[in-house]
């Protein structure tokens, strides 16, 4: 890679699939895996790719995310010129001082800012997606293609396809076909189950964008979206290419764990944050070669304590977590934990259950708690004997419920900070 690429993050969507967790953030800042935000994974695959110039365009619910991306990504100062990540919130630059309406237009909004760094390459990169990738790799199959853009490219079942950018491809993986999400798919040629779509990620020469950008800004027609205007408009060029995301080699990866995950709803979200507790799951974060960053607070080590088989109540006193992530500060007093993930801070009082369920930061767990199947935001305190996830009619009157497999009728509750049982203090998100 021997070009100048600036990165664009689009970290500005609403991610209203996810509420009640973007209910006061960002899809971006949603937590992720014990430790991490969603945005986190993006930064890190650029960071890794060797590409250090970022921009961060913000809109939604921005405060927890442009605080996480200041405190934890000031990469800037000492490791020369040229490196930085900083957020930048819709300004409306526009002359009729409007939001973001659009991809394309979120980047036009922000045109300035790439004539100023006068890149060779503009990689447009989504922030709200789970997966590594060396953009470098992709970087070097544009510049050997001759092409205007690229887009990376993922095959994923049929009947999920409608959700994503569809492509058609010949064998030099130029793209001859696209659709925004289409309602009848186009399968992979021989592979009927399977289609060819978008991961939202794509890669410009700067001076193509900048033009295509102008050009757009002036097409009253437009909806000044990426996938729906300016993409299909280049495939008559010859010129648009997709990028193999299955070529991509990230170092210390094994060669059949390409992962990218949309955990654009509750149960994407609950599911890919699960698949972390297994003994060997397909998202490795142990992966020293291509580590995940992010901001790391000043912890404790996590704790597990007593050890009584037979308490003074007559009832076992053992702290325990089976199959589980347990991340720094937490402690599981004479309770146990199994199936789940418990970010920073989270304290299990004892006699507590806590099985198949994601605590976010700083919860508490009264004593004699039982609770299964949930997701608790941040900050929530349950009191001693509460129950949640074995009565949903109950947990709907408290609850935001959705369904999690609905053959086996079980459900996922969801606990955001401002409906927890107790009053909570006032801490960031």
């Amino acid at each position: 890679m021997n070009v100048s690429v600036l990165g664009m993050i689009l970290a500005g969507g609403e991610g209203s699939r996810l509420h009640p967790l973007t209910m006061e953030r960002a899809k971006p800042a949603v937590p992720f895996g014990g430790k991490y935000r969603i945005i986190d994974f993006v930064l890190s695959n650029f960071i890794n790719s060797g590409i250090s110039s970022m921009f961060v365009l913000t809109q939604f619910r921005s405060q927890s995310l442009m605080e996480h991306i200041i405190n934890g990504w000031n990469i800037a100062g000492t490791h020369g010129k040229g490196r930085f990540i900083i957020p930048v919130p819709a300004q409306m630059r526009t002359e009729d001082k409007r939001w973001f309406i659009g991809t394309a237009d979120a980047i036009y909004q922000s045109i300035h800012l790439i004539e100023d760094f006068a890149p060779d390459l503009v990689a447009v990169f989504g922030g709200d997606h789970i997966y590594r990738m060396d953009i470098s790799q992709m970087v070097d199959f544009h510049c050997q293609s001759n092409a205007i853009a690229t887009i990376s490219a993922i095959p994923v079942p049929i009947q999920e396809a409608s959700s994503f950018g569809v492509m058609q491809v010949d064998k030099d993986w130029r793209i001859i076909g696209f659709q925004e999400k289409p309602k009848d798919p186009t399968p992979i040629p021989g592979d009927p189950k399977m289609a060819l779509v978008s991961m939202g990620n794509y890669t410009f020469n700067s001076r193509d964008l900048l033009g295509l950008l102008r050009n757009d800004a002036k097409d009253k027609k437009s909806s000044h979206d990426f996938g729906k205007d300016i993409l299909p408009s280049l495939v008559s060029s010859g010129r648009l290419f997709a990028y193999n995301f299955y070529l991509n080699k990230v170092p210390g990866q094994k060669d059949a764990s390409h992962y990218w995950r949309d955990v654009g709803t509750l149960q994407s979200y609950f599911w890919a944050n699960m698949d972390l507790r297994m003994p060997e799951p397909q998202l490795d974060l142990y992966n020293k070669k291509w580590p995940v960053y992010n901001y790391h607070l000043s912890l404790p080590a996590a704790k597990f304590v007593h050890n009584e088989e037979v308490s003074p109540t007559g009832l076992p006193r053992i702290g325990k977590a089976v199959n589980s992530l347990v991340c720094d500060g937490c402690i599981v007093s004479g309770s146990t934990v199994s199936n789940s993930v418990l970010f920073n801070m989270v304290h299990v009082h004892s006699y507590a259950t806590v099985h198949n369920s994601i605590l976010l930061n700083d919860v508490e767990i009264g004593e004699r708690c039982l609770v299964r199947n949930a997701i608790i935001d941040k900050h929530v305190i349950l009191p001693p004997g509460a129950t949640v996830g074995y009565d949903r009619e109950e947990d709907e009157s408290k609850y935001f419920v959705t369904d999690l497999d609905p053959q086996k009728k079980t459900w996922l509750t969801v606990i955001q900070k401002q409906r927890s049982v107790e009053k909570l203090p006032p801490i960031g998100l």
